[in-house]
């Protein structure tokens, strides 16, 4: 398609945008992606979308700022009419101030080099180096790939550094040596050619060690700027606007009349993202979007800048346009025609349709429907009151012409009216011969034989309002409002959707459309969009490229020749189907800033520093439990496509669904190590990962170690409460005791006082009375004397009896030493008159204070009264000796020795005497030993650990 005054697509951006100054002289791309511009109002920063500018209120030495560069530390350098200023960390600083500074350039070992008054300095711990040059002034310079630096000589040649000195890589030759170079620049992709800049005579290229005129036209008289795009092609900035010189030698001029303007070209850069900028003098700065897309803006005068709402070629091949408000427009490869019929002058027109036959249909608003058949118009439906809005010819021949609420169906001079399907019409589809879909503002509406199918139904377009059907292969595509693009497969019936995230320009989708290729184009909101079909994985996927920025029409698109067109809200727009590689193109994310909140103290709330201390592994405490943390994409080729997914390390599972937030707050975070990652997603395209990594130290209640010792104090508070309580009730059970025994003591010395009372009285009586009859018995009468005898000795032993039953019911006696005392004297009367010396050592005073039981006292006294008297009756022994002997673990050892007979421990039979004393010894939890050798004697030991009372 050949049109005059075809325009390209540049996207302007200038005061009204935020530029402080229209006049940009420098541009330069820092590390994190984002453009500074050098202007005679300061200097700005521009991230696609925002400006962020610094002028001499803010410490600059001038206004005028005509080079910029960044050293390997993230801090800039702009050189200005009146010095050289820095910035860091958003604070301006003087470096030099004085001469003008210019050129300002890195080398490979970040060295910054600069030009001032032609003396060449370098930077060096934050001063400028001149630099001695015995040569004429230097006029230019630059870096190569490898970032060697390169100088040009006034009137000589292109200088080299090399090991800190100059040398010559090529003499000018003398047709050259009278011009002014302004610029020096390294080819791409052949590092052995170079393009100089002259100020007048245009652009000369070395190669091969030969300089030749590369670019001249001899209307332009100054030349300023000079870059290269990725493709290899060579832009240059002119006092009458800009000229791209393609690699087959083609130029295009770029002014006023196609997009750029006329002004001067004072600066030409080349992105990152292979993006092409250019400064225009008093018109601020263009991104050229590439030559993917053409608009057509005129036509011999004629104003084509208009809404288009129609596309269609008829069988002639003229091309139908129909726009919102001047009618319908006529092209015929030379002339452009706007149709005079008064139906259609200056009116609303809603469709413009070839069938298959190539007539043009019209719906004009307010008059109806008609038909041109490549000689005049007809008006097929008279107008109604709703107007309208979409056609399509169906497989038999028939034409549907669909307005908000009804459809209309023609066909061999018959007219029916189908209505009552739910929501709006918007546009159809012929499905089967006798079947079409109906997209409306609720969804999709089969209407199959006239007749309205109720159970048709894709689950996915409910409640969507469907702009455009095609069919694509075996696939459906349905152009939606809000939701992108969503694809139906007519064998498979899978259903999958496509949107901004998958690189879309928009998710409002307006136009569906096949090129020759069989490539889908979609028009949107944000602009047009071309999708591939990728067979072995079933999807689509969008093409990348630089997108033209314009709200596309619903309907309004059409395969014309080799081309695409896409009617816009500002005109008409021309898709190149075979447009050249861009190569990949991706966002770049950084994290700008890093906000932590005290939880108590306002004042102790801090920033990171992220340009010092990037990687770092940042300690917080755990009063700073609330974190801000703002970050930026910088997508220059499409900002507003942009957007975020993010994720706590520590918190989330995985990234967040894709969001246009730039700052993310995090409250009460819990102890721990954490690590905040973001990327950003635009074109379908992923950035790389930012993170921030920080970790909050627990306060002391909350570390392991407090835990732990927390767990052991409440267990031992438990283990203490049931302590307390056992011994609370040990207490009382004790005290219950004291006083069952003071009662018993009581008992016991009442019982002890009145039985010696009663009970010792009358045997004292019984043996009185027995010696006095004994002495009234005659001493013949001998067996009257022996039975007075047996009475007299019987209640001697019963009142001997009786004083053991009255010492142990006395509580004096439950003390060992009374215990001991009384053995001691039992063993003296029972071996009194024996024959037998009879011993006790080791009875001690102290032996008081073991306060004993009542059943400890009897059963130890029963225990060796048994002994001794076995001792008396069976050991033949001359001498007894009984000790008592207390160890270290406070048992109390007593041990009986004779030196009887002894026997042979393993053939005595041991009677019931020594079982007795075994078993009283369990009783009180005693141990009870023997040990005894034939004809030396036997000794006992019987081991007591005694239990004491109160």
């Amino acid at each position: 398609m050949e049109v005059s005054a075809q325009s390209y697509n540049f996207t302007n951006y200038n005061l009204k945008d935020g530029l402080p100054q229209s006049q940009v002289m420098a541009i330069y791309q820092a590390k994190d992606r984002t453009l500074w511009l050098g202007t005679y109002g300061g200097v700005s920063n521009f991230d696609g979308k925002d400006f962020t500018s610094y002028s001499k209120a803010e410490g600059l030495n001038s206004n005028s700022v005509n080079s910029i560069v960044e050293d390997n530390n993230g801090q800039m350098f702009f050189g200005t009419e009146a010095g050289i200023n820095t910035l860091k960390q958003g604070k301006i600083a003087t470096l030099f101030k004085g001469d003008g500074a210019s050129n300002l350039i890195k080398d490979k070992n970040g060295t910054v080099w600069g030009l001032s008054r032609g003396k060449l300095f370098n930077i060096k711990n934050g001063k400028l180096i001149f630099h001695s040059v015995t040569r004429k002034s230097i006029t230019a310079l630059n870096v190569d790939q490898a970032g060697d630096l390169y100088a040009t000589f006034s009137e000589e040649g292109i200088y080299k550094l090399k090991a800190s000195k100059w040398t010559l890589l090529q003499s000018f030759p003398h047709e050259i040596k009278g011009y002014a170079i302004r610029k020096i620049l390294f080819d791409r992709k052949d590092k052995d050619k170079i393009f100089l800049l002259t100020s007048r005579s245009g652009i000369y290229v070395l190669a091969s060690g030969i300089i030749t005129k590369f670019f001249q036209d001899d209307r332009i008289s100054d030349y300023y700027a000079l870059a290269q795009d990725n493709r290899g092609q060579m832009w240059i900035g002119t006092e009458k606007g800009a000229y791209m010189i393609a690699k087959n030698g083609s130029v295009i001029s770029y002014n006023g009349d196609n997009g750029l303007s006329d002004n001067q070209v004072d600066a030409i850069f080349s992105d990152a993202e292979n993006n092409i900028w250019v400064s225009c003098f008093s018109d601020g700065f263009y991104k050229y979007e590439g030559d993917a897309y053409i608009r057509y803006n005129k036509f011999k005068g004629q104003n084509i800048a208009l809404p288009v709402s129609g596309l269609a070629a008829d069988k002639n091949g003229n091309l139908w346009v129909g726009t919102y408000n001047k009618g319908i427009f006529k092209y015929n490869g030379k002339d452009i025609e706007n149709i005079k019929l008064p139906a259609f002058k200056d009116k609303k027109i809603f469709f413009v349709y070839a069938d298959k036959a190539k007539n043009v249909w019209v719906s004009a608003s307010g008059n109806g429907v008609w038909k041109y058949d490549g000689k005049k118009f007809n008006q097929i439906l008279k107008p109604e009151r709703l107007d309208n809005s979409s056609i399509v010819e169906d497989q038999l021949g028939g034409v549907w012409i669909n307005g908000p609420i009804s459809a209309t169906y023609l066909k061999d001079g018959k007219i029916d009216i189908i209505s009552g399907f739910d929501g709006y019409s918007s546009c159809g589809y012929a499905l089967t011969p006798d079947s079409i879909l109906l997209g409306t503002s609720t969804g999709v509406t089969l209407i199959k034989n006239k007749k309205i199918d109720k159970s048709f139904q894709i689950k996915l377009l409910q409640g969507t309002f469907v702009l455009n059907i095609i069919k694509h292969g075996d696939n459906l595509i349905f152009a939606t409002l809000g939701d992108g693009i969503v694809t139906w497969n007519l064998k498979t019936k899978s259903v999958k959707r496509y949107a901004a995230i998958n690189g879309l320009n928009s998710n409002d989708v307006y136009s569906l459309a096949l090129d020759n290729k069989n490539n889908l184009w979609a028009g949107t909101g944000r602009g047009i969009n071309k999708l591939t079909f990728d067979q072995s994985a079933n999807v689509y996927q969008v093409e990348k490229g630089n997108p033209l920025i314009v709200e596309c029409n619903q309907n309004a698109i059409i395969k014309y020749k080799n081309s695409i067109l896409v009617g816009t809200i500002t005109g008409l727009v021309q898709c190149k189907t075979t447009q050249s590689h861009q190569g990949k193109q991706s966002p770049f994310i950084h994290i700008e800033h890093v906000n932590i909140f005290h939880k108590n103290d306002r004042s102790k709330d801090l920033g990171v520093d992220l340009l010092s201390n990037k990687d770092q592994f940042h300690q917080l405490n755990y009063s700073e439990n609330h974190i801000s943390i703002s970050f930026k994409g910088v997508f220059l080729t499409n900002p507003e496509s942009v957007l975020y997914r993010y994720k706590l390390v520590g918190v989330d599972n995985d990234f967040s669904k894709p969001v246009p937030n730039t700052e993310i707050e995090y409250s009460s975070i819990r102890p721990g190590s954490y690590t905040f990652q973001v990327y950003a997603v635009a074109n379908g395209e992923q950035s790389n990962i930012e993170q921030f990594s920080f970790t909050i130290i627990p306060p002391f209640y909350d570390t392991i170690w407090f835990k732990i010792g927390a767990f052991l104090v409440i267990i031992f508070l438990i283990w203490l409460i049931f302590y307390l309580i056992f011994k609370t009730r040990e207490k009382k059970k004790n005290q219950f005791e004291r006083i069952k025994l003071i009662e018993q003591e009581k008992i016991r010395k009442q019982t002890a006082e009145d039985f010696h009372d009663d009970i010792g009285n009358k045997l004292t009586r019984i043996n009185v009375l027995s010696e006095i009859l004994d002495k009234k018995v005659a001493s013949e009468n001998t067996e009257q004397k022996e039975l007075v005898r047996l009475i007299k000795e019987n209640a001697g032993l019963l009142y001997t009896g009786t004083k053991d039953i009255l010492w142990a019911l006395d509580p004096q006696s439950d003390n060992l030493y009374e215990i001991l005392v009384h053995i001691k004297n039992f063993g003296i009367d029972l071996f009194q008159n024996t024959g037998i010396d009879f011993k006790m050592e080791g009875v001690l005073q102290k032996h008081r204070k073991l306060h004993l039981t009542m059943e400890f006292n009897r059963n130890l006294t029963l225990i060796f009264k048994e002994m001794l008297n076995n001792v008396l009756k069976h050991s033949n022994a001359t001498q007894v000796l009984m000790l008592i002997v207390e160890s270290e673990d406070q048992t109390i050892n007593i041990l009986t020795t004779d030196d009887g007979d002894g026997f042979e421990l393993e053939t005595v039979e041991r009677g019931r005497g020594l079982k007795n004393i075994q078993t009283r010894c369990k009783r009180i939890k005693s141990t009870f030993q023997i040990s005894s050798v034939a004809g030396k004697g036997t000794t006992t030991t019987i081991s007591t650990k005694i239990i004491v009372t109160n």
